[in-house]
């Protein structure tokens, strides 16, 4: 399976729409195969229990996986998921900051669209 094959828009319209486990189903292929968009979808449904049962540890391995290909939202997720801390995660709120400084660097910017020079 293609990365370029994920589609973000499908997904994002399944996950407003409150259809988690067709989220699940249809991101996770991505996922596995290494797309990073795909990853942090992922990771937002364990953080969350929306689909699956709420597991932070499987919300941060899914993170560091798409943070080591320099994803700047995973890098920003990452980082408030220390912030927040919880049970079974390996690090905690000390390198939250670490973390946005590296989504910033990487053109993370909460306050404008992203990836840098998107349309609003």
């Amino acid at each position: 399976m293609k990365q370029s094959e994920y589609g973000f828009e499908t997904a994002l319209q399944l996950f407003t729409s409150g259809d988690y486990e067709e989220v699940l189903r249809t991101v996770m292929p991505h996922a596995i195969a290494g797309n990073s968009n795909a990853q942090c979808m992922i990771s937002l449904l364990y953080q969350n229990g929306f689909g699956v049962t709420k597991d932070l540890a499987e919300a941060e391995r899914w993170l560091l996986l798409a943070a080591k290909q320099d994803n700047a939202v995973a890098w920003n997720n990452l980082g408030t998921l220390y912030a927040i801390g919880g049970a079974g995660l390996s690090r905690g709120p000390d390198v939250a900051n670490e973390c946005y400084q590296r989504a910033k660097q990487l053109g993370f910017d909460c306050a404008r669209p992203y990836p840098p020079g998107a349309a609003s």
